[in-house]
């Protein structure tokens, strides 16, 4: 029995990297060299039995929270929590005013939105000077982070005894759905402001367009939406971590054994393997090569501060749902933007009242959007990217970021993002 479902697996991987082509997709068999089993596919049997543990190596000062790194940085900070209509508790975190400032109702809201597997620290951990809610905070804003469902800041939920399987039974659409309007709805309640300015990274666009197509007040209450790594549909998606969640989007036994049943934490043996096609000699050298959302995202070694590096992974991956992944799946399979196919149509009637998700609409999001985009980015390619643009009805910018090898973690992160990215942005809400 137990070699019959050694060779199964083997077949399956086999068929999977069949399929991508061999021209893109190999087994570096020096993976596993290391373990004590060789190259033997029993070797990854066993991996797939002791599935990837959350890494506990993250001392305090490279895993500070976000109001602690604010706060170490000299600039007030207040954290809020607020319940979704359905239950869920979210963290949110904020920055009133710049150093030496006083609060004033006057000044202008800005919402910062993280991506997949991140969390509010994205935004404050390159410290002053360069992290964007500093930089906001500084040009006189008054900046909000917020935290989705299921991440290091917002796991708990109003039910204490609600199991693990009903908690983490979520994608982006219930963030869309639930946890952006209520987040919103908090921050324009405390500051008294009844406009604001969105800026989201990687599926805080896609959040954000989503729920603009269920509540209609967030685009006729925002001032500007700057995009970075923008995206709805991601058919052409080259990240080797979602390649293989689309191929076996229909398995979910087989995504339950190697990716979580519940919460997303793929098998040590995938993490490997991802990291034998896609890891650079700069890379291995960063010793980043076992963090997934560098998998997912990439790396450019241009745009990094090495030194930044233990602090970054301090924070990433923040935590997600395996639905929320096979999400992401299902629209590398069929090109839609769409929400999640629950995989028959009792189950659909049942979420959606429908046999098949609904499809989302762009002539909905009406609010001024500036979108920037990197040409190296692996979630949002160019071609997935050009898409988007040519259906967002007030489109006021579509800029390449000036440099060949910028890709999606680099918005968060790049050494260079004030003269390429965040600069350019500050001038254009200046200007809404």
């Amino acid at each position: 029995m137990e070699f019959t479902t050694l060779i199964v697996k083997s077949v399956i991987l086999v068929n999977f990297l069949s399929s991508q082509g061999s021209s893109r997709y190999h087994v570096n068999v020096a993976v596993m060299e290391t373990h004590p089993m060789g190259n033997e596919i029993a070797a990854w049997d066993l991996e797939l039995q002791e599935p990837m543990k959350e890494r506990n190596v993250r001392d305090h000062e490279h895993s500070k929270p976000t109001d602690e790194m604010i706060i170490d940085a000299g600039y007030p900070s207040e954290t809020h929590a607020v319940v979704t209509d359905d239950g869920y508790i979210l963290t949110l975190h904020r920055i009133p005013h710049d150093v030496g400032g006083t609060y004033n109702r006057t000044r202008p809201v800005v919402f910062l939105q993280h991506g997949l597997l991140s969390s509010s620290a994205d935004w404050v951990v390159t410290g002053p000077g360069k992290a964007l809610a500093f930089l906001l905070s500084d040009q006189g804003y008054d900046v909000w982070m917020g935290n989705y469902r299921g991440n290091t800041y917002s796991h708990q939920h109003v039910n204490p005894d609600i199991d693990k399987k009903t908690y983490w039974a979520f994608s982006w659409g219930e963030m869309a759905e639930h946890d952006l309007p209520t987040m919103l709805s908090l921050m324009m309640e405390v500051t008294g402001q009844d406009t604001f300015y969105y800026i989201g990274h990687s599926m805080g666009t896609l959040t954000y367009y989503t729920a603009c197509n269920y509540h209609h007040w967030i685009q006729n209450a925002t001032r500007l939406m700057v995009g970075y790594g923008a995206h709805t549909a991601v058919p052409h998606i080259t990240s080797p971590v979602f390649k293989m969640l689309a191929y076996f989007a229909n398995n979910l036994r087989w995504i339950s054994d190697n990716f979580g049943v519940d919460k997303f934490l793929p098998s040590n043996w995938l993490i490997q393997w991802w990291a034998s096609e896609v890891c650079t000699v700069e890379m291995i050298s960063q010793r980043i090569c076992g963090n997934v959302l560098f998998l997912v995202g990439g790396y450019n070694k241009n745009e990094m501060n090495n030194t930044m590096l233990p602090y970054l992974l301090g924070h990433v991956p923040a935590g997600t749902s395996v639905r929320n992944m096979l999400h992401y799946g299902q629209s590398v399979n069929t090109g839609a933007w769409a929400g999640y196919d629950c995989g028959s149509d009792q189950l659909n009637l049942k979420r959606w009242n429908s046999t098949r998700p609904p499809t989302y609409k762009y002539d909905v999001i009406t609010a001024p959007v500036a979108l920037f985009w990197g040409e190296n980015d692996w979630l949002v390619v160019p071609q997935d990217e050009a898409a988007l643009a040519g259906k967002l009805p007030n489109l006021v910018l579509n800029q390449r970021v000036d440099e060949d090898a910028y890709t999606h973690l680099d918005f968060l992160w790049g050494m260079h993002n004030m003269e390429k990215v965040y600069g350019p942005t500050m001038e254009l809400m200046e200007k809404y």
